[in-house]
């Protein structure tokens, strides 16, 4: 099978397991859908703003958060961002308690606010958008309690969450729940007419692949640094679980590190254009944390990662990704082929196929930045329909291919795909969760820094 069969054929393998030929009882129609949210930081407000612009036939029922402090705010922004959706849209002005009464939604928090939000028989879908450490439990309890789900990137830490993960999605597909995930450029028109013409061939066989999140800044310090002003961090150490919890973006175990938790996008990319099957034979990373980032105030992770990924076939897949301030920024993507170039990003008019001398072969006449209400529509939608959709285990898929770049950064080893997935044993979870202390070990040591 040549390399454009394999696309063909893996572009309908991941079709029809995504959305199984067959309905299921769990339809909504035209009724409102009762929503709510575990985790009530700046991501998942967005995501709730974004649903209810998708489709405002919703109700924020509940809110659901470790940390008390951050469950008015989140209320408080919807509430206010729902008179612009109501404007827009020309609804009555009673639709915003509709969509978000602040006195009658319910909140939780404290370790065991998940149970309680979960317990609500009323929620149809609920937002999952916690640090990355706590998707995997969490979705575990949702799939138990029989929510549909919207999940945000990525899907998990390490690989022992991914084997979970990847479980968890077979019990949702049985139990006939749709899960949709966050990775929004699969939403996005410029992206979607680009890549449908990459899986019918317009750029020829794949022989190389690029991607790129390379940016001028680093991401935990602007938030640590509010926090600490907000005195948040008071009578706190970063060896505490709570600050480092608090400051997730920042620490390994919490985050997954940004190869994970935020490069996952562009390697979501290049794997939906090679069809979401295949995977990598062998990888090979190196990276390393910029001196001048006091660590454990600023956590434990990298700056910077390269990660060469050995596709099969000759196809080498080139990923990199940094978070360094003041440095050139690049996110984006790219796939050579035998007949053209292809270039993807979320800017202007950035989603082009070129050939081999930087000429335009195709770009699309119109691409508009409503992918993450597009990612909304596409699960609501089936929802009413009661039809069942699934895109965790594409999610899975593309992490496990961070978690495979971070194991070889951090070890400096190159090892086969194959071994991670069937003998690794790495687990970064905490034995005991709780506001309790935390030491970090410090920043991985290439050569010294163990694989299990």
């Amino acid at each position: 099978m040549n390399r454009r069969d394999f696309l063909k054929t893996g572009a309908v393998l991941g079709a029809t397991t995504a959305i199984p030929s067959f309905s299921f009882a769990l339809s909504k129609g035209n009724d409102r859908i009762k929503v709510g949210l575990i985790g009530c930081g700046s991501r998942a407000t967005g995501a709730a703003i974004n649903m209810m612009n998708a489709d405002p036939n919703v109700e924020f029922v509940a809110f659901a958060d470790l940390f008390e402090d951050k469950i008015q705010p989140s209320i408080d922004k919807i509430a206010t961002e729902v008179q612009w959706v109501i404007k827009k849209k020309g609804l009555p002005s009673d639709t915003a308690k509709k969509i978000i009464d602040p006195k009658k939604v319910q909140r939780f928090s404290g370790w065991n606010c998940v149970d309680q939000l979960l317990s609500i028989k009323e929620i149809d879908l609920v937002i999952e958008a916690t640090p990355p450490v706590f998707r995997t439990p969490h979705y575990k309890k949702i799939v138990e309690a029989g929510k549909h789900a919207f999940l945000e990137k990525p899907a998990c830490i390490d690989i022992t969450q991914a084997r979970e993960m990847l479980a968890l999605a077979d019990e949702a597909n049985k139990k006939g729940l749709s899960v949709v995930c966050g990775t929004q450029r699969r939403y996005h028109d410029g992206y979607q007419e680009v890549i449908k013409r990459v899986q019918d061939g317009m750029i020829g066989e794949p022989i190389a692949a690029q991607c790129y999140w390379n940016g001028g800044y680093y991401v935990g310090q602007v938030p640590h640094d509010d926090m600490e002003k907000a005195g948040l961090f008071k009578g706190l150490t970063p060896d505490d679980m709570e600050y480092q919890i608090r400051n997730w973006f920042s620490f390994i175990w919490t985050s997954g590190d940004h190869i994970v938790e935020q490069h996952v996008h562009n390697l979501d990319v290049i794997m939906w254009a090679l069809g979401d099957n295949r995977m990598p034979i062998d990888v090979r990373g190196m990276g390393g944390r910029d001196t001048d980032l006091p660590s454990p105030k600023y956590g434990d992770r990298f700056s910077h990662f390269a990660v060469d990924f050995d596709m099969g076939d000759g196809l080498r897949l080139e990923s990199y990704c940094q978070q360094v301030p003041r440095v050139a920024d690049e996110v984006g993507e790219r796939i050579v082929g035998t007949k053209g170039i292809m270039h993807t990003a979320l800017w202007g008019s950035a989603c082009k196929i070129t050939d081999h001398k930087g000429n335009i072969i195709y770009a699309p006449k119109v691409t508009t930045r409503h992918d993450l209400e597009n990612e909304h529509k596409f699960l609501l939608s089936h929802i009413r329909a009661g039809k069942q959709v699934n895109t965790l285990k594409k999610l899975v898929n593309s992490t496990l291919l961070a978690i495979a770049g971070r194991m070889s950064a951090f070890s400096g080893k190159k090892f086969k795909f194959e071994w991670m997935m069937r003998k690794s044993q790495e687990n970064l979870v905490p034995a005991k969760m709780g506001f309790y202390k935390n030491p970090i070990a410090g920043v991985p040591v290439p050569g010294k820094y163990r694989l299990y």
